[in-house]
């Protein structure tokens, strides 16, 4: 036997490949002898994977190069406290959700950002002769990978955001979320938001939701950029739950009387629809001399469950401050369902909402247009229609092409019928010509 040479097989049921001097069963999942088929040399090349042996280190330096801020702790490039301030508008709130497998993602960045997230899950194959069995492996699979899940979502919040964990609070529901738990300052002194998470129709998926303190120790830590990379690069989040977008005025020019006058003169008119509803929210009492005594003063332009809503109020009413001579007056909108790429721009984007928010930036702002979830989802039935077209008629479409030597009118018109089962209204034309 010692003489004999060793041949190589693979078992037909699991796929391993192993040795052996004889034909036998296999040793991983105990299959029969006549699901053991002899490879040679060249088969095992091919049924063998090698990218275990790559060196994503290698890129590394190349990583610290470019992007030094994605480097723990490595020194960053760019100056967050003097990006902070030196934007005229600030996050205020800050709302995402995530699909839990997604979080796979942040394992395989490792090398590249250098934060040590949890390592995926290697499950042996593992052989089901029953119903029981089955469901038994199932509950054991969905145990391992929720539990290497739950390790990234810490890690990602004490690392990439900078945030500690809170008490969990299993029953407590958020968000139509069953259970959640508190995030907080590093010291656990400060509270900065909710996570929920678990529910039988929330599919999978994870809610973060930072206050405007969570949102203020993120981003005098974190530049905009570093977490949008996170967000939309690791993580595949597109559209943000919310976001509030807060613009301070300590000079008493945009106080609530003068956003009336800009709400008459269509300034919070949007390039499409009709004006935003107007409500006045003011609370006050009359003093012994007669005098208006305020204890809320705050606009509201919009409804909550629209897009868009604005709250314009006396900041140091809210926040109590007893000083003579000071004034601070907030312009905040609240943005739903809006795409992630506003975090490389908040001022561009603010400004180009409406002219209200055009005027009140004193330095040149280039505009940006805002593209919520409707503003896609209608560009996307126009290029399924399209696709879909092209899939079933394209030969078609062409042969005729040859046939009418390139005529486009003749072509469109053999293929017209008269009636039009699927059509596109006005909407759909604005909004894919915008995009």
């Amino acid at each position: 036997m010692k003489n004999a040479p060793k041949r190589q097989f693979a078992c037909s049921d699991c796929g391993q490949i192993y040795t052996s001097f004889f034909h036998c069963v296999c040793p991983t999942c105990r299959s029969g002898v006549v699901n053991q088929v002899e490879v040679d040399s060249k088969e095992v090349h091919a049924r063998k994977s090698y990218t275990h042996e790559h060196k994503p280190n290698a890129y590394r330096r190349k990583a610290e190069r470019l992007n030094p801020e994605y480097i723990d702790g490595q020194k960053l490039n760019v100056d967050v406290e003097s990006q902070y301030l030196n934007t005229s508008t600030s996050v205020d709130w800050l709302a995402f959700t995530v699909r839990l497998p997604d979080f796979r993602h942040c394992t395989k960045s490792g090398p590249f950002s250098g934060i040590a997230f949890p390592a995926i899950p290697a499950l042996p194959p593992m052989r089901a002769r029953s119903g029981d069995d089955l469901e038994s492996i199932n509950d054991y699979r969905d145990r391992v990978y929720t539990k290497y899940f739950e390790e990234c979502v810490v890690v990602f919040l004490n690392k990439v955001l900078g945030f500690s964990v809170g008490v969990l609070k299993e029953g407590a529901k958020f968000n139509f979320y069953e259970n959640h738990f508190d995030i907080e300052s590093p010291d656990g002194s400060t509270h900065f938001g909710k996570v929920g998470y678990g529910g039988s129709n929330q599919r999978d998926t994870i809610h973060f939701s930072i206050n405007g303190h969570g949102c203020k120790h993120l981003f005098t830590n974190r530049s905009r950029e570093f977490v949008h990379y996170w967000l939309s690069n690791i993580l595949n989040v597109t559209l943000l739950t919310r976001c509030d977008l807060a613009f301070d005025d300590f000079d008493g020019i945009h106080t609530c009387e003068n956003v009336e006058l800009a709400f008459l003169d269509d300034g919070f008119k949007r390039s499409r629809g009709i004006s935003p509803t107007f409500k006045n929210d003011d609370e006050w009492h009359i003093d012994a001399d007669g005098n208006k005594v305020f204890s809320c003063e705050m606009r509201r332009i919009g409804s909550r469950q629209s897009l868009v809503h604005w709250r314009i109020y006396n900041k140091k009413l809210e926040q109590k401050i007893d000083k003579d001579g000071f004034v601070w007056y907030r312009s905040e909108v609240e943005l739903k369902k809006v795409s992630v790429d506003i975090l490389l721009d908040i001022d561009g984007y603010f400004s180009g909402l409406n002219d209200y928010a055009k005027s009140l930036f004193s330095k040149p702002v280039t505009p940006r247009s805002m593209v919520f979830k409707a503003k896609k989802r209608f560009a996307c039935d126009v290029l399924q229609a399209a696709y879909w077209a092209k899939r079933q008629y394209g030969r078609t479409v062409n042969a005729l092409y040859e046939l009418y030597n390139g005529d486009f009118q003749k072509i469109v018109t053999s293929l017209m019928r008269d009636d039009s089962s699927l059509s596109f209204t006005s909407m759909h034309q604005k909004l894919v010509n915008s995009l």
